[in-house]
């Protein structure tokens, strides 16, 4: 029933305000010790320099998740995939990994803040598999290396 309800565009930048809003209030929930305003500038320009691909989970007009593709050949990375607050457990990450799967060469790779627990469990759900540890350059935290291969 979601599928009928959520479509997914690509984005571009005049989508870039409705974007911000959503990726800092679904982090903001996650992880409320960090300034995700002051980091979106530079999360933004990064994703416009390197050519990743954002596309956006839309409910009518409403932006309701979002999925950031970066890289190509052997494998897609995901970099972002968020959700605002309230479409959290409501089917529409699933929608946004099957979409990012389907765009996937062979495999889809991520990396994952170790203290997200219910980020991890979706992961894993969507039968991803760790395959490695390492530390976030931006925030110092601990983090998790994960694969999904078709």
């Amino acid at each position: 029933m979601i599928a009928a309800l959520v479509t997914i565009r690509e984005t571009g930048a005049e989508d870039e305000s409705s974007l911000r809003a959503l990726w800092c209030a679904a982090w903001e929930k996650t992880y409320p010790a960090i300034d995700y305003q002051a980091r979106w500038p530079s999360m933004w320009r990064d994703w416009q320099e390197s050519g990743a691909a954002i596309f956006a989970a839309m409910r009518g007009r409403d932006f309701i998740g979002m999925i950031v593709l970066a890289g190509a050949g052997e494998g897609l990375v995901v970099e972002q995939i968020a959700l605002a607050p309230a479409e959290q457990g409501s089917g529409t990450a699933h929608l946004l990994m099957t979409f990012a799967k389907k765009r996937a060469p062979d495999r889809l790779k991520l990396t994952v803040n170790a203290f997200n627990r219910r980020a991890i469990r979706f992961y894993e759900r969507e039968g991803f598999v760790r395959t490695g540890t390492g530390i976030n350059p931006a925030s110092g935290l601990s983090t998790f290396d994960y694969e999904w291969r078709r």
